[in-house]
């Protein structure tokens, strides 16, 4: 009687080694030591070209979104985003009165090295150079209507901020 059960684990495990095969080699092609390689995406040079900049009044789009999955390495939207993000207020519906620093101190201290304005989606965004990985720069944000305050006491080491200020860590003011 333990047979039948014996044979179709062993079916069972036989199938699972065969998925996991064919899984590693759909994933990309193996490098030197064995692991697989994701596959890249290739993005047109002329899209690294477009400079934007959030404006105060303007449109855009997909607020709350990761911003840089399309205008970021991997994506193919216009721009190379350096900082994205989307502010709201305290009821998360999109601030578009909100302003955004980057600045080498806590709380808006120290030298402002960059300032953002939200649009009328809320969103921020730039593709000007940033020097997030070479020097220690603190997010603050403020509303031009309220004067709410609200920043980071720690510094961010990457300007793709919706990735983590989404659901129950939005960047909220009011």
């Amino acid at each position: 009687m333990s047979r039948p059960t014996f044979h179709s684990a062993a079916t069972r495990m036989a199938l699972l080694l065969a998925l996991a095969a064919s899984l590693s080699t759909a994933c990309g092609s193996d490098d030197d030591d064995g692991a697989p390689t994701p596959p890249t995406v290739q993005r047109a040079p002329e899209l690294d070209a477009v400079s934007l900049k959030s404006q105060r009044g303007a449109s855009s789009h997909e607020a709350g979104s990761n911003c840089m999955a399309c205008h970021g390495p991997n994506g193919t939207a216009p721009g190379r985003f350096t900082v994205a993000g989307t502010a709201v207020n305290s009821r998360r519906q999109p601030n578009p009165d909100a302003t955004i620093t980057l600045s080498t101190a806590p709380n808006g201290a120290g030298t402002l090295v960059l300032m953002l304005d939200a649009d009328a989606s809320g969103n921020f965004y730039t593709t000007e150079a940033v020097p997030l990985l070479q020097q220690q720069l603190y997010p603050r944000v403020t509303s031009i209507t309220t004067a709410s305050v609200n920043y980071m006491p720690f510094p961010s080491m990457s300007g793709a901020c919706n990735v983590c200020h989404v659901g129950s860590n939005p960047v909220d003011l009011d």
